[in-house]
């Protein structure tokens, strides 16, 4: 047993022979450990999507990005595994129940159904800076291919850049919070021997069904081992002390690799660190740079299609005199498809917003996190640590937010005029190696501009009347 952040913890990491490795880009990793339960988290609405039907049991339809090259299947709804996963005669993982918070696999509670958003929601923000749909439709019921879940699985391992994530049962076949192999998410696997499950990871979400932050930080782990990624370690020295490092720990303020433990941490986020790959000392190993530099098609970063300069700020969305919160959303990413360095807003793109105002008090917000479960509110798991700023349209910063807090908002007393509103990283400030991207969205109300009034009207209209009448004379 060793202990993370004060509790104990079992490692289950699985190694393949040299065969097999031939066989697959890598090797099978689990999560690490099985988590402590924590209290549940508040239930949530469960959208209106349609739902999409499998061979499991019916959830609700989410895609984070549809049409992205890469896809990220979260399968809740329960599947049979055909064979043993990778080949290997020692994992014969059967069938995985559906997912649930009670002893009942045979439906959705509305409980559940919130949870499953929750979890969706969780993982689509982690992926959120990449071309990566994370969603809850199966790719092989949209291919016809689904009659059973035996040619489901065929289909997930023939397909290039599909990953199949199972959320479900307690994992007795492998130990461990979840498990996946590395560095098969880009490729398909065809002929005989191939079709032996490596597009399908599992996250075992029966050992602490109510921990939605564990699943999804679990489910996000292991996509990552998907796409090439490794542990992410503490190492004194040559001398490795944590397998998974739990970053700075717990409470407000703290963040953890996501390809470590980052169950129980504010942030879970993408960093550059030591990796454990072998028992000759750390590796460094960037999170975002492998990605992009393994992953045919996953590169360059999104862009949010928000302006990225002064010149081309786009026009904030507004319902009234408020902000569309639903529309006035972007994406903070590295400036670098292939970044080298975490600390400094200069490393990550700002997004410029133009708006105008009568003059007096507006509030605007930039909050950092998606808006996809309570209107108006951040959901869980947000990424970025998120700055603000108001200029004039010269580029002079007139107000600024910065606080140890994610979210900022400005509260000022404006003249009437037209202002430009920055959005942009913090840049990892203590220099902890951490990338600082992510989702947000914008909130706020402005002062109406007053229509001209009554007597400007008549006299623009007099000086246009005496103006026809002189041109007529003239001619």
């Amino acid at each position: 047993m060793i202990s993370i952040s004060g509790r104990a913890s079992s490692y289950a990491v699985v190694f393949l022979s040299a065969t097999l490795i031939t066989c697959d880009p890598g090797r099978a990793q689990s999560i690490g450990f099985t988590p402590s339960p924590s209290p549940s988290q508040p239930d949530q609405g469960t959208g209106s999507a349609e739902p999409a039907v499998g061979q499991g049991l019916a959830v609700t339809a989410y895609s984070s990005r549809p049409g992205a090259p890469y896809t990220i299947y979260l399968d809740f709804g329960g599947f049979s595994f055909n064979g043993l996963w990778g080949g290997s005669a020692s994992y014969n993982p059967g069938v995985t129940p559906a997912y649930s918070v009670d002893a009942n696999t045979s439906s959705f509670t509305a409980t559940e159904l919130a949870n499953i958003k929750n979890i969706w929601s969780r993982v689509s923000e982690k992926y959120s800076p990449y071309n990566v749909n994370v969603t809850t439709v199966d790719p092989a019921v949209a291919a016809n291919q689904a009659a059973t879940d035996a040619q489901r699985q065929t289909y997930y391992d023939t397909h290039a850049r599909i990953m199949h994530t199972v959320i479900g049962g307690s994992g007795g076949w492998t130990g461990g919070g979840g498990v996946s192999y590395i560095g098969v998410t880009p490729n398909s696997y065809t002929g005989t021997g191939f079709s032996n499950g490596y597009h399908t990871n599992w996250v075992f979400s029966g050992q602490s069904p109510s921990n939605l932050q564990f699943i999804g930080e679990g489910s996000a782990h292991e996509n990552g081992h998907g796409l090439n990624l490794t542990h992410q370690s503490d190492y004194s020295g040559n001398t490795l002390i944590n397998e998974y490092s739990s970053g700075t720990g717990t409470g407000a303020g703290s963040v953890a690799p996501i390809m470590g433990n980052s169950y129980s941490s504010e942030r879970g986020l993408w960093k550059i660190g030591p990796s454990h790959v072998n028992s000759t000392g750390p590796t460094t190993q960037n999170d975002p740079n492998v990605f992009m530099s393994s992953n045919s098609g996953l590169s360059p970063f999104i862009n949010d299609g928000v302006g990225h300069t002064l010149a081309t700020a786009t026009s904030i969305p507004l319902n009234g005199l408020s902000v569309d919160f639903n529309s006035a959303t972007g994406v903070i990413v590295p400036t670098s498809n292939l970044p080298t360095a975490t600390q400094g807003g200069a490393n990550y793109t700002s997004d410029y917003w133009s708006f105008s105002t009568g003059a007096g008090s507006i509030s605007l917000s930039v909050i950092a996190g998606r808006e996809s479960i309570t209107a108006g509110t951040a959901d869980p798991g947000a990424m970025l640590d998120a700055s603000l700023e108001i200029l004039n349209t010269s580029g002079t910063v007139l107000f600024s937010a910065a606080s140890n807090s994610l979210s900022q908002t400005l509260l000022p007393n404006l003249p009437a005029g037209n202002y430009i509103a920055r959005v942009f990283s913090a840049g990892d400030p203590l220099g902890r190696n951490f990338y600082d991207m992510g989702s947000y969205f914008l909130k706020g109300t402005f002062v109406a501009v007053p229509e001209p009034s009554a007597a400007l009207s008549l006299i623009v209209a007099t000086v246009v009347g005496v103006f026809r009448r002189n041109k007529r004379r003239r001619s």
